[in-house]
């Protein structure tokens, strides 16, 4: 497992931070847009076996996804969906979201089927 951050570059890696909301001014941050933040950067994994499938995606499907783990990490920090570690959330292209427990904190893991 890889954090998902470290294995993004360019314009994956922009994407990320665009929808992050790290272009804008940091004054106007909220404790949601920071804990989304925090978990998306921190503590979103990606699986040995996800990496190179997710890579070979054309970019625009590299973003969707981004986009669709960034808005899973949201509806977690809103409470909008259950939090129970092991849950998976259905990606396109066959990935999927997992929630775990790491030293008693949330984690995410990029999987592939």
């Amino acid at each position: 497992m890889r954090r998902f951050r470290d294995v993004l570059e360019g314009t994956d890696l922009a994407h990320l931070r665009k929808i992050l909301g790290m272009a804008e001014e940091s004054s106007s941050e909220t404790k949601r847009r920071s804990r989304v933040s925090q978990i998306a950067l921190d503590a979103t994994f990606i699986s040995k076996t996800a990496l190179a499938p997710f890579l070979a995606l054309a970019p625009e499907e590299r973003e969707r996804l981004l986009s669709d783990v960034v808005w899973q990490v949201t509806c977690y920090v809103e409470g909008s969906i259950t939090k129970s570690p092991g849950k998976k959330v259905k990606l396109d292209h066959g990935f999927h979201l997992v929630e775990a427990t790491q030293d008693g904190k949330p984690v995410f893991c990029v999987k592939k089927k």
